[in-house]
């Protein structure tokens, strides 16, 4: 083990590529409100590919600091930790967007069915981060599957 593949950790990988999730979510909802498209559902829950991509690229990295080899809990360990840093500081981005920028963002969102009439900024920013931990980690658990190449056989699997 040298010490480029000791300085590469779930953590270190999770934080580094969760908020650049974050960043290009920021840069994508700034450019959408001023496209003026902040009112269509479709076009706002686009900025979760980001945490996507973000995921994609921090198990590849994490992937080639090991040689190739991918085991299969970090990998989703990588992509919970994604999910969750990227979202959490974009929802932290989104309530204060929403409660001190712009309030009208916030009573547009009352009208949609799956917010409903009571939304607090409170809880606009929690429903952000469970979506995007929920997308970071399904993308890590479906990465996984992919490098996962023991057939479901005991046999063929590193120890």
């Amino acid at each position: 083990m040298n010490m480029a593949t000791e300085k590469v950790s779930i953590p270190t990988i999770g934080i580094r590529y969760g908020i650049i999730a974050c960043v290009l979510m920021i840069v994508y909802f700034i450019i959408m409100v001023l496209l003026g498209l902040s009112d269509s559902e479709v076009v706002r829950f686009g900025s979760h590919i980001f945490v996507i991509i973000a995921v994609i690229l921090a198990i590849g990295t994490f992937k080639r600091s090991r040689g190739g080899h991918m085991p299969y809990l970090p990998g989703l360990g990588i992509g919970f930790v994604v999910g969750l840093v990227g979202s959490a500081l974009y929802a932290a981005f989104i309530f204060l967007y929403a409660h001190y920028i712009d309030q009208d963002y916030q009573n547009s969102l009352r009208t949609q069915d799956y917010f409903g009439a009571f939304l607090s900024p409170l809880a606009l920013a929690g429903s952000i981060t469970l979506l995007g931990l929920v997308v970071g980690a399904f993308t890590g658990y479906t990465l996984m599957m992919l490098y996962d190449n023991s057939g479901g056989s005991f046999e063929n699997r590193k120890a």
